[in-house]
């Protein structure tokens, strides 16, 4: 990290000078600008996928629920057991539905200011490693407009990512200004404890951030003039953090890993070394996204890549690269600590996601590589300033290679940013890209089931012929089956479908519960009562607020004659459906079959302050009033009532 190896020429130094001020304020402005130039067609899109269960659909952050925000898993609303413990994310989301409500461009809005500031933190950084100003300048750049961070920033819960560096960031600046020593250096070292635990509770993977500081503390040679033990010592501070944060995590009920129970976790019970075969392979990729950032995918499915330990072509191009890699290491951990710097904080930054270390629920996303690919841009630029730095068709071969790469970089950014712009474009692009991947045709189908079923259904069956097994388009295409009306053949799909659940869910079960729900409802239709309830009854204990099984289960109960379940699950949905209208209409039509029409129109009237514009809520007031009244009249003169169907969905 010294400067003696990354010293400029002069004729750089004029064309730094000439093109972007030395400045630290000026330079650090522009790369803001840069970071936001790219991104600012982000403003336009909508909650997209994890958005919804997260933001949209999440009951906490719409209550601002500081109790169930920290002490529950970012995804236990929906499933148990993911491992995910993410409090401070989740609520900066709470905080801006206070603010913005459903509106998503302040949500984006946030986060392209967090990536600006992201990349302001490299480039201080760097400078006060005495990295040269004009590869500090480069890296960041280069980070500002790279494709990768697409997901991380177009896709609003890609804040987590975000957020954590944010973090993590200050966490490092903290801790260098508590060099200084003594009391003042120990308030710093604190501050920086602190904001490590906000990084963690930010985002998982940012564990691992003090071994990254330790190794740079230790390339800059600040180990050797203070003495190992003075300067180690004191990384203690960041161990006593974790206390407050694994306690918290524990009760939230989040583990450290994935519970299989919950879905596939590819590499369980694979051995260390079968690990690092399979991940070898795996890592082609990584390296081609974070060094070319093209072509990009929305998702990347298990089964895009070969799990057997062999040693296959993708392997040895894997383990050749990761080879030169710590090779580079070890060659320039005196003369160029930068580059040494880089490669550690490749491999410490990704191994929590790396599946080497500890087996996760999925082999790759490109919004784990957010924090990784500051390695991928240093490196470049390193390699780029030597370029310089040799003079002649080599200097003006790399001037205009990395102007091309700047200029690519960021007309893949801005050309891919609109794909993240709803459920739909996502898996649209995923099935144009990845035409060979089931998860995309999974996800599109499910999108579409209620604007286009005919093509949801092909998109759904296609899904199963790439992937024979996979449970989830088999679900979808039931619940396709239960509209369509055809009940008996929804029966039986969902009988062979629940067959596979895996014992001992954790609760929420997600779509385990789901499925119960649409198979009590199939068995209803179909004229087994008794079988429907026993299915009802255990969607209800699987996933108690899930929309959907509240929706079917009632409906099952109100069939069955059990009429308080029934109205105490569609109450339940008056407060967990953000569509109060809709809650709100079901409910009092349940009421109105029944004849309770006192009760409807108390439910009405309470819908209506929420949703006072509703059409549909007012028409049934009106009904309810016209039968109140015609209550008051004689027997003879009563006409019989109408009864509504329930002919929404959640």
């Amino acid at each position: 990290m010294t400067a003696v190896p990354f010293q400029t020429s002069a004729w750089w130094s004029r064309w730094h000078q000439s093109v972007v001020s030395p400045s630290p304020r000026r330079t650090v402005v522009l790369l803001i600008s840069l970071a936001v130039a790219v991104y600012l067609n982000t403003l336009g899109n909508a909650f997209a996928y994890d958005d919804v269960p997260i933001i949209v659909n999440n009951p906490s952050v719409h209550r601002m629920d500081w109790s169930a925000l920290w002490r529950r898993g970012y995804w236990s609303h929906v499933t148990g057991g993911g491992g995910n413990y993410r409090p401070l994310t989740v609520s900066t989301f709470a905080v801006e539905y206070q603010l913005w409500g459903e509106r998503p461009a302040g949500y984006h809005l946030v986060n392209i200011l967090l990536h600006a500031a992201n990349v302001a933190w490299l480039f201080y950084l760097l400078r006060r490693y005495r990295v040269a100003a004009g590869l500090a300048s480069l890296a960041a750049a280069l980070f500002a407009v790279h494709p990768v961070h697409t997901e991380a920033v177009a896709n609003i819960v890609g804040r987590a990512e975000l957020l954590g560096m944010f973090f993590g960031g200050l966490m490092w600046w903290a801790w260098l200004q508590g060099r200084k020593g003594g009391l003042k250096g120990w308030g710093w070292r604190v501050v920086s404890a602190v904001a490590y635990l906000a990084a963690v509770f930010s985002k998982e993977n940012m564990i691992v951030l003090p071994a990254a500081l330790f190794a740079g503390e230790w390339l800059a040679g600040r180990f050797r003039r203070v003495g190992v033990r003075q300067a180690a010592w004191p990384f203690i501070v960041f161990l006593v953090v974790l206390i407050p944060y694994f306690w918290l995590r524990t009760l939230a009920g989040e583990g450290v890993e994935q519970q299989v129970e919950i879905g596939h976790v590819p590499l369980t019970g694979r051995s260390l070394w079968e690990r690092c075969i399979i991940m070898a392979g795996v890592g082609v990729t990584w390296y081609r996204l974070v060094l070319i950032g093209y072509p990009l995918q929305a998702f990347y499915s298990i089964r895009e890549f070969d799990l057997t330990p062999n040693l296959q072509w993708r392997v040895i191009v894997g383990f050749a690269i990761t080879a030169s890699l710590l090779g580079l290491a070890l060659a320039y951990r005196r003369r160029a600590p930068l580059v040494t710097f880089a490669v550690v904080f490749w491999f410490i930054t990704l191994s929590v996601t790396s599946n080497v270390v500890l087996p996760i629920g999925a082999l790759l996303a490109e919004r784990w590589l957010y924090l990784p690919s500051v390695a991928a841009v240093l490196l470049v630029s390193i390699a780029a300033l030597w370029g310089v730095r040799a003079g002649g068709a080599l200097r003006l071969g790399t001037l205009v290679g990395m102007t091309s790469l700047l200029v690519f970089y960021s007309v893949v950014t801005v050309w891919r940013n609109p794909d993240w712009r709803n459920s739909v474009t996502i898996f649209e692009s995923l099935v144009a890209t990845a035409p060979n991947n089931p998860s995309g045709y999974m996800i599109l189908g499910h999108e579409l089931m209620t604007i286009d079923p005919v093509r949801a259904r092909q998109l759904l069956e296609a899904a199963l012929e790439l992937d024979p097994v996979f449970l989830s388009p088999q679900g979808s295409l039931a619940e396709l089956d239960l509209r369509e009306g055809k009940a008996t053949v929804a029966r039986d799909r969902l009988a062979q479908l629940l067959a596979q659940e895996p014992p001992n869910l954790p609760t929420p079960a997600g779509e385990w519960a789901e499925w119960h729900a649409l198979y009590a409802k199939a068995l209803a239709l179909t004229g087994d009562l008794p079988l429907a309830l026993e299915h009802a009854r255990i969607a209800s204990r699987q996933s108690p607020t899930s929309l959907k099984v509240l929706f079917e289960t009632s409906q099952v109960f109100l069939q069955a004659g059990q009429i308080d379940v029934a109205l105490a699950g569609f109450r339940q949905l008056t407060l967990h459906d953000r569509d109060h209208g809709r809650a709100y209409s079901n409910f009092a039509t349940v009421l109105i079959e029944l004849e309770r029409y006192a009760e409807a129109e108390a439910v009405l009237l309470e819908g209506l302050q929420l949703v006072p514009d509703s059409e549909a809520l007012r028409a049934r007031l009106e009904f309810v009033r016209q039968r109140r009244a015609q209550e008051k009249l004689p027997s003879t003169t009563r006409s019989s009532p109408k009864h509504s169907v329930l002919n929404t969905s959640p």
